[in-house]
C-alpha cells in the first residue's frame, strides 16, 4: 500500500515528555486516516537515553509501528535527513519530540501541498506552554506585508513543516556543528528553499504547540553559545533590499 506522509520524529532525552507528543501524533494520524491518507512513523532515537528509547520501544501507545533508527550524530539537521532517507512517503511531515500538533495537522497540511509542489505548509498558530505562555501566528509569504529582508535577522518559522519528499532530498539540512559556533538549522534550511523558489505558506485551522523546558532545549543552547546561522544564499539577495526590524509577533495571517 502506498504511504501518503512520513512523520518524522527524532527523540533524544525527551523520556516520558514523548508519550503527550505520541498521543498527539496518534490523534493526527487517526485524522489522516478518516480522510484517506496512509501514514507512517519514522522515529530515529540519536544518542537517546535509556528512559526514552524504553518507552518508544515498549509502549503500546506508539501507533502506527515505527520505523526505528537508532544514530549517533548529535546534530538534529543530520539526524532528520537520515529520517527522510528512510521514508516512503511522498510527503514528509517533520515533528519535534517534546512538542504537539493539533489533531488535523497532517490533513490540512497535505491538502494545502497539494495545490502546489513548491509549497513550504507550516501551522497557521504557534501556541508556547509550560514555562513561558505566548502565541503567534506564522507569517505567510505570498501576503503583500511579508517582509522578506528580516530573515537576515530572524527567523519567522519554527521547524514544524510539511512538503514533498523530494523538496527534503533536493535542499537537505546542513550540519550545525556545536564546535563550529553555528546553529539554527531549520533556520538556514526555510532560507535555502526559498532562495530555489520554495514558498512558505500557512494551513489555516491548524496549530503547534510549544514546550517550553526549564533545559535542555537546543534553541536555548543555541542562544546562550551566541551561535550564528550558517550564510544562505538568499542573504545575498536580500541584503541589497531596504527593510526594517520587526517581531514575529507584528506578523497575521493575510
Amino acid at each position: 500500500m502506498k504511504t501518503d506522509i512520513s512523520c518524522i520524529l527524532a527523540l533524544h532525552a525527551e523520556g516520558l515528555i514523548a508519550h503527550k507528543t505520541i498521543r498527539a501524533i496518534n490523534r493526527a494520524v487517526a485524522h489522516a486516516e478518516k480522510a484517506g491518507l496512509a501514514t507512517e512513523l519514522v522515529v530515529v532515537l540519536d544518542k537517546a537515553t535509556p528512559e526514552t528509547r524504553r518507552y518508544i520501544e515498549n509502549s503500546r501507545f506508539v501507533y502506527p509501528v515505527p520505523k526505528l533508527i537508532s544514530t549517533d550524530l548529535g546534530d538534529l539537521g543530520l539526524v532528520r535527513n537520515v529520517a527522510i532517507e528512510h521514508s516512503s512517503g511522498g510527503y514528509i511531515a517533520v515533528l519535534d519530540g517534546d512538542d504537539l500538533i493539533s489533531e488535523n495537522w497532517l490533513t490540512r497540511a497535505y491538502e494545502v501541498n497539494r495545490l502546489d509542489s513548491h509549497l513550504i505548509v507550516h501551522p497557521e498558530l504557534c501556541v508556547y506552554f509550560d514555562q513561558k505562555a505566548l502565541l503567534f501566528y506564522h507569517p505567510n509569504q505570498i501576503s503583500e506585508e511579508f517582509d522578506a529582508a528580516n530573515l537576515i535577522v530572524e527567523n519567522y518559522w519554527i521547524s514544524l513543516c510539511f512538503s514533498r519528499r523530494e523538496t527534503f532530498l533536493q535542499i537537505p539540512y546542513v550540519a550545525t556543528p556545536k564546535s563550529l559556533g553555528f546553529g539554527y538549522e531549520d533556520w538556514h534550511w526555510n532560507c535555502e528553499v526559498m532562495a530555489r523558489g520554495f514558498v512558505h505558506t500557512i494551513a489555516r485551522g491548524t496549530a503547534h504547540f510549544i514546550r517550553v523546558k526549564l533545559s535542555g532545549s537546543l534553541n536555548a543552547y543555541w542562544a546562550t553559545r551566541k551561535a550564528l546561522v550558517r550564510h544562505s544564499t538568499l542573504f545575498d539577495t536580500l541584503a541589497t533590499q531596504s527593510w526594517r526590524k520587526k517581531t514575529i509577533g507584528d506578523h497575521s495571517s493575510p
